[in-house]
C-alpha cells in the first residue's frame, strides 16, 4: 500500500516572491505523519513571502490535517509570511469554509487568481 498523502515541493520562483507544494492524496492521521518533515523544513526555510499548498489533487483533509495547516499558517505569519491554498475540490472547499478557515488562510481557486491580487 502506498501512501496517503504525497507533497511536491517546487522550486521557489523569487520573481513573484512564492513558492508551490502540491498535494495529492488524503491529509488525515497517517498522511500528515508522512509528509510532517517535509513540510516542516519547507516552512523553516521558507523566505519568499506566500507558501502556497496547490490542494487540486488533495481528496480528504480532517481535522488533524487542518490543525496542521493552522500551526503551520501560524509559523509562517510569525515570520511575515503567508500560507495560502489553491485549487480545493468542493469537498474540501466545504470542510475549510464550514470550519472558519477561510476566515483566517487566502484560499483561491486557482493560481491564475492568486497571482491577480495584489501582495
Amino acid at each position: 500500500m502506498g501512501p496517503h498523502l504525497n507533497i511536491a515541493i517546487e522550486p521557489a520562483n523569487s520573481e513573484k516572491n512564492y513558492q508551490i507544494v502540491k498535494f495529492a492524496g488524503e491529509f488525515d492521521k497517517a498522511g500528515h505523519e508522512e509528509i510532517r518533515q517535509k513540510l516542516e523544513d519547507c516552512v523553516q526555510s521558507a523566505t519568499l513571502k506566500s507558501l502556497i499548498f496547490d490542494v487540486v489533487e488533495l481528496k480528504f483533509i480532517n481535522s488533524e490535517g487542518i490543525g496542521y495547516l493552522m500551526e503551520l499558517h501560524a509559523h509562517l505569519v510569525k515570520r511575515g509570511r503567508e500560507l495560502v491554498l489553491i485549487g480545493p475540490n468542493n469537498h474540501v472547499a466545504d470542510v475549510f469554509k464550514t470550519i472558519g478557515l477561510t476566515e483566517v488562510i487566502k484560499i483561491f481557486p486557482n493560481l491564475d487568481n492568486f497571482l491577480k491580487t495584489e501582495r
